[in-house]
Order: structure tokens, then C-alpha cells, then sequence
């Protein structure tokens, strides 16, 4: 009897102490992931305050988009190759906030925080290490493209990096659990994804080949669940694909495949052999150096040779995908002869490879003492980082040569309004970055490109009420001229625009000390009178 009544006492005593092994593991998750936003957030936090400190001017791809999202669409013409999240989240901020250089840094840093979690989240997964989960995230600042690029020059790229690596934390959810909520959690993801960048749909489908190579993960993937998923993805994405569906030029502009006869496009190939040096650097120089054994493990990972510590089937996933998609970028290469690919757009392809990178850092030799350097490492790295891009704000010459944040668009705006151009006067531009600069000035006037990119938004009128014909004075007068031959009352020619010579601001320099110059034309349409004197040279007051 005794025995009989203690034997659940027993049974129900393992149970507490498996439930609370859980909630402590748990906790520890949690914890963890309270870490990496906090701290991500505080990154975050520095670089947007003192870059609004520093200058309201646009980053070098913002200026584009700013100017895109002045209408809702379901893609672009302007860049048809470029599916349109970005555009959408912007438009709707635009439609509460105003078209603000404020919404596009919460755009960016909230995408920075998100993926920061989404990726320590895949990797305490596949690794069950918090502290190389931890490590994984760190490695962010030894990434170029990402420690430094990531400020300035991303849009669309930025939500590509969370779907990248929600997308992964959730395949891997599906793998080890197979919940519901994590097959709905995954459709939404892709679906997102596939609006983000091309790239990310080559990198859906080398993940989810990898995990169709492992007979474990093949039953998760092949079933009505994920068929589902899948399905509600491509419903998600629908307005974008039937778009690019509805005109064959779309789908010519998206793959190209052999517009001029195919030829051996071999420094395409070359950039996609180093792609994942190029992308990875110099992460993948500094891992081997910390970690004692590091490239042991690594080749012998990358041969498949049989190890006494070999990588968990989830490391293997990620592995495998990212030599599926080496592979692919080099077959894009040959086929589509995809070529002149900026190294951040290789980011869909490898970034989820840091989680593979850290396990076998994981696996590798080290001690206590190897982490801690690491973890100083990426540290220090980062605070130079931040330090540099300090003085490319606010020294600018000759830390910085471009200098954009320097540029006195607003300035501009000013001189624009005292020659008549008020908040509602159309403004055509041939000067893309003067263009995305001036939508945030003049919040309500139509801006229409006719350079890089070639975009009207909806709705916009040049043939009545007051214009500004604006452009940049290293543009050759009869390449102006041939821009807005169209746009151009009869009688009315370029040369007839009053150069303006704008002066730049220095802290630490004395005002005036570089210019920028543009052409200003103003025409009060309809009745085609001039409200400037035109043909004249002014020097804008210091």
C-alpha cells in the first residue's frame, strides 16, 4: 500500500521539477531577449538622436522613396523590380505624421530592433545557448553593411531583415514544434517577405530546400499545414504579383534573361563566389582569430565529414541554405546575367548564416576568456563605429567627401518660398536627392521627378498655378532641356533659370566654405508669366 501511494508521489515530484526546469528555461529565454532589446534599443536611441541633432537630411536611397510613396500603389514603374512594403509603411506614415525625415529613422531603427530579436531568438534554437544567442546578435556590429551602411543607405533592405530572420525563427518553431500559430506566424512572414526584396525569395526557397534535404524536417514542410501557409503568403503578396502579371515589361525588368543574347558574365560570377566574403566582412576574419580551432570545425562542417562534435540538424539547416544560396547567386549569374549587385543586396542570402558562424564558434576550443574578448571586441568595434560616424555628421570636411547630410536643402526651401513657391506649388525636379529633401520642406506640393526617378505622383498638374522647375547645376543646359522639353511652356527654355549658389554651415568652419549650386525657374501657369527675373546669377547671403 505504501508503495502503491508513494510511486505517485514520486511520478508527481519529477513533474514539478520538469515544469519548473521549463519555467526557469523559460525565464531564461525571456531574460535574454530583454537583454537584446534593451540594448539594441539604447544603440538605437543614440544614433537617431544625434542624427537628428546633426541634419534632417535625407540618406542617399530615402530620397527616392520619400518621393515614390507620395501615392499608394501596388508597385512602382519607377523601380519595378522593387516590390513595394517599404513605399506602404512610409505612405501611412506619411498620412499621420506628415512626409517627415522622423518616420523614416522610426522605420529603420524599429526594423534594426526587431530583427535583433528575431534573430537571438533563432539562434537560442538552433544553438541552446543563450550566451552564444547573445554572441549572435553582437555580431551585427562586426558586419559592415550593417555597423555602418545600415545608417544612411537601406529602405527596402531593412524590413528584409526581419522578414529574413523571423522567417527563420519561425521555420524553425514549425520544425521543433509545428504549432498552428507558428504555420499562421510563418505565412504572415513570407508573405511580408516576399514584398520586401527579391533576394528574400531566394532565400525562402534555399531555406525550405535545406530543410526538404533533411528526412527529419521533410514531413513539417510537405503537409497541409505549410501548403496552407504558403497559400495565405502568396495572398498576402497578390497585389504586388498581379501587378507585376499585368505587363509583360514587368516581368522582363525583373529577371532579363538574355536581353542582348547570352555571353559568359563572368564578373557577375566573380561577385557572387566572394558575395558571402564581401557580405560577412569582417566578421568572417575575426571569428577564427578569437575562437581557437574555428576553421577546424568550419571545413569540416562544410565537407560533411563526421565529427565527435557535429553540428545539431538546425545548425545544419542553416548551413546548408547558405550553400544552396551561394549556389543559386552564382547559377543568377549565369543564367540571368545578374551583375554590378551592391554587397548589402546579398543580404537575404547570408545573414542567417551567423547563426551557423556562432555554432561553430559553439563547438570550437574556446574558454571563457575567448567570449569575453569576443563580447569586448564587438563592443569596441561598434563604439568606433559610432565615434566615426559622429565626425561624418558633425566635422564633415575632410572626415566625409559626399557630405549629403551637410547640403543646405533647407536653406534652399527658404530661398525657393522668398521667389514665390509656397507650400502647394507644384515642384519638378531633376535633382533626385533635391527632390526627396524638398517633399519633407514642402509637405504639401506635389513633387514630380524627371530624372532618377521618372515619377508623377497622382493627381499632379504642371499646366496651371505656380511651378518651380528646380535642377543641379553640373547637369550639362541641354541635357535640362531635354528633361523637361515636355513639362516647358512654349517660349519657356532652361537657360532661363536663375543659378543659385547656396552656402554650407560648419561648426568648426567658417560659413560659405563649400556651395551648392542649382537652377530655380518659377512660372505662374496659365497666365505664363515669369515671377522671377530669370537669366541672372544670385550668391545667397551667408
Amino acid at each position: 500500500m505504501t508503495d502503491a501511494i508513494g510511486e505517485p508521489g514520486v511520478k508527481a515530484g519529477h513533474d514539478d521539477a520538469a515544469l519548473s526546469m521549463q519555467r526557469d528555461t523559460s525565464r531564461d529565454r525571456l531574460r535574454g531577449l530583454a537583454i537584446v532589446l534593451g540594448a539594441v534599443t539604447v544603440y538605437a536611441l543614440l544614433h537617431t538622436g544625434f542624427r537628428l541633432l546633426a541634419s534632417n537630411v535625407l540618406g542617399e536611397d530615402d530620397v527616392v522613396d520619400i518621393i515614390l510613396s507620395q501615392d499608394l500603389l501596388a508597385g512602382y514603374d519607377a523601380f519595378p523590380r522593387q516590390p513595394p512594403l517599404y513605399d506602404w509603411v512610409l505612405w501611412v506614415l506619411q498620412q499621420v505624421f506628415g512626409p517627415r525625415f522622423e518616420n523614416i529613422l522610426g522605420i529603420k531603427y524599429a526594423a534594426l530592433i526587431a530583427s535583433a530579436g528575431f534573430l537571438y531568438l533563432a539562434a537560442l534554437r538552433a544553438l541552446g545557448d543563450r550566451l552564444f544567442a547573445l554572441l549572435t546578435v553582437e555580431s551585427l556590429a562586426l558586419i559592415y553593411s550593417i555597423s555602418w551602411r545600415y545608417h544612411e543607405g537601406f529602405t527596402h533592405e531593412v524590413g528584409a531583415m526581419v522578414a529574413v530572420l523571423a522567417t527563420t525563427w519561425l521555420l524553425l518553431r514549425v520544425l521543433q514544434e509545428g504549432q498552428a500559430v507558428d504555420y499562421a506566424g510563418l505565412a504572415v512572414a513570407m508573405g511580408l517577405g516576399f514584398l520586401t526584396e527579391p533576394a528574400y525569395t531566394v532565400f525562402l526557397a534555399t531555406l525550405l530546400a535545406a530543410a526538404l534535404l533533411q528526412p527529419a524536417m521533410r514531413a513539417a514542410i510537405l503537409c497541409p499545414p505549410f501548403l496552407m501557409a504558403l497559400l495565405a503568403a502568396i495572398v498576402i503578396a497578390s497585389p504586388y504579383l498581379l501587378w507585376m502579371l499585368d505587363e509583360p515589361r514587368r516581368l522582363y525588368w525583373l529577371t532579363r534573361v538574355w536581353h542582348d543574347g547570352w555571353s559568359l558574365n563572368a564578373k557577375g560570377v566573380w561577385g557572387a563566389i566572394r558575395g558571402p566574403l564581401a557580405y560577412l566582412s569582417p566578421l568572417l576574419f575575426i571569428l577564427p582569430v578569437i575562437f581557437p580551432g574555428w576553421l577546424k570545425r568550419a571545413w569540416a562542417d562544410l565537407k560533411g565529414v563526421p565529427t565527435d562534435n557535429e553540428p545539431s540538424e538546425y545548425e545544419r539547416l542553416i548551413l546548408n541554405a547558405t550553400c544552396l544560396a551561394f549556389l543559386v547567386s552564382i547559377g543568377g549569374a549565369l543564367v540571368f546575367e545578374i551583375r554590378g549587385m551592391a554587397v548589402h543586396v546579398l543580404m537575404p542570402l547570408y545573414l542567417s548564416s551567423v547563426i551557423w558562424l556562432f555554432g561553430v564558434a559553439k563547438r570550437s576550443d574556446h574558454e571563457p576568456l575567448h567570449v569575453q574578448r569576443f563580447g569586448r571586441l564587438a563592443l569596441a568595434i561598434a563604439l568606433v563605429a559610432f565615434v566615426a560616424r559622429m565626425a561624418n555628421l558633425y566635422v564633415m570636411d575632410p572626415v566625409c567627401q559626399t557630405c549629403r547630410w551637410g547640403v543646405p536643402f533647407e536653406k534652399l526651401a527658404l530661398e525657393m518660398r522668398a521667389r514665390g513657391v509656397d507650400d502647394g506649388s507644384t515642384i519638378i525636379s531633376l535633382d533626385h536627392e533635391a527632390s526627396g529633401n524638398l517633399r519633407t520642406l514642402f509637405p504639401n506640393s506635389p513633387v514630380i521627378t524627371r530624372r532618377y526617378p521618372n515619377f508623377t505622383p497622382e493627381g499632379a498638374d504642371w499646366t496651371r498655378g505656380r511651378v518651380a522647375y528646380l535642377w543641379s547645376g553640373q547637369l550639362p543646359m541641354d541635357k535640362v532641356q531635354r528633361y523637361l522639353r515636355f513639362v516647358l511652356p512654349k517660349g519657356i527654355e532652361a537657360r532661363d533659370g536663375e543659378r543659385l549658389v547656396v552656402p554650407w554651415r560648419s561648426l568648426w568652419r567658417e560659413n560659405g566654405y563649400r556651395t551648392s549650386i542649382w537652377y530655380l525657374l518659377v512660372l505662374e501657369k496659365g497666365a505664363k508669366k515669369r515671377i522671377v527675373n530669370t537669366g541672372r546669377e544670385r550668391r545667397l547671403g551667408l
